[in-house]
């Protein structure tokens, strides 16, 4: 009788350790994403492209970045976009307006260290989807994101909204 009690006891211990290491594995092998800093969406604050002075006010502007894919919408410079009651009643001047003010770059990233690769999925022109992308060096204090993009030296500040 004690044989069996303790062969019942001896695989129960060894039930609970094996499903106990497939826990840790599991977990182990998940990063959180928090690792990643950028995850999250920012709005931008901050816009300097060096052909004049930093846009302190800028107009709003969006970047969302999840685990591997990332969304940057903003609508440059510092006039809002033009007003029309409809996008069938707006002129053709109307258009090239809000055309010329968006900036739209969607697609996948990757971050080695505190550089940061973009390549374009769906962007506003086609030139921009393909190739080598956008690169960027970037740091997050706090809540607050720059972004320099290489090797033009634009920078991109924004804040952590979630």
């Amino acid at each position: 009788m004690k044989y069996v009690t303790r062969w019942a006891t001896f695989k129960l211990v060894l039930i609970v350790l094996l499903v106990g290491s497939a826990i840790a594995v599991t977990v182990s092998g998940q990063s959180p994403a928090s690792a990643n800093p950028l995850v999250g969406a920012w709005r931008v604050t901050e816009f300097a492209d060096g052909n004049g002075p930093a846009i302190t006010s800028p107009q709003p502007g969006l970047y969302i970045f999840a685990r591997q894919h990332y969304s940057f919408t903003r609508i440059q410079g510092t006039r809002p976009l033009p007003d029309y009651p409809s996008n069938d009643k707006a002129t053709d001047a109307d258009k090239v307006a809000v055309f010329n003010a968006l900036y739209l770059n969607t697609g996948t990233y990757t971050v080695t260290g505190n550089s940061l690769a973009t390549k374009a999925m769906v962007a506003k022109s086609k030139f921009a989807i393909g190739g080598n992308g956008n690169q960027y060096d970037f740091s997050v204090t706090g809540n607050t994101l720059v972004l320099t993009q290489k090797p033009s030296g634009a920078v991109i500040k924004l804040v952590r909204l979630e």
